[in-house]
């Protein structure tokens, strides 16, 4: 694993709320790799987070909890201004949604990799010859 990643709101969900991949989200986590997002990650958890108060019936403490940690983990949470152009590049290039576009467009100005447990998202960035910006998360392990 690299030194630093770009951290996708589905992995960090993983490990907050214990969902299925949560011991590898937790790897990536501990690891001492850099975390860095667009932030636009915040708004994705609070999201996430609300979803799981709603749906799923988690503490409400838990979901602030998931709010608090985020902000405590990443070492840097890049503006969206700066990425909202490539942003918008690639969702009409190739048809990712901006929000994803965010994260790419990150990786690709800073030479890192996306780290996501989004299958479709790393599906759609292979196909768009971006493979080399994402991991998918390992959770066989």
């Amino acid at each position: 694993m690299r030194d630093e990643v770009v951290l996708d709101a589905s992995v960090a969900a993983k490990s907050f709320f214990g969902e299925e991949g949560s011991s590898a989200a937790d790897r990536l986590l501990q690891s001492g790799v850099r975390l860095i997002a667009p932030d636009l990650i915040h708004v994705e958890m609070a999201s996430i987070a609300a979803k799981q108060v709603r749906r799923r019936g988690a503490p409400p403490e838990l979901a602030r909890g998931a709010l608090a940690g985020l902000r405590t983990m990443l070492t840097e949470s890049v503006p969206l201004t700066e990425l909202v152009d490539e942003a918008f590049e690639l969702a009409v290039k190739h048809g990712f949604s901006a929000y994803d576009g965010t994260y790419l467009a990150l990786a690709r100005e800073r030479g890192l990799v996306v780290v996501t447990a989004d299958v479709k998202f790393a599906r759609k960035a292979a196909e768009a010859g971006l493979a080399h910006h994402i991991t998918l998360l390992d959770m066989e392990r």
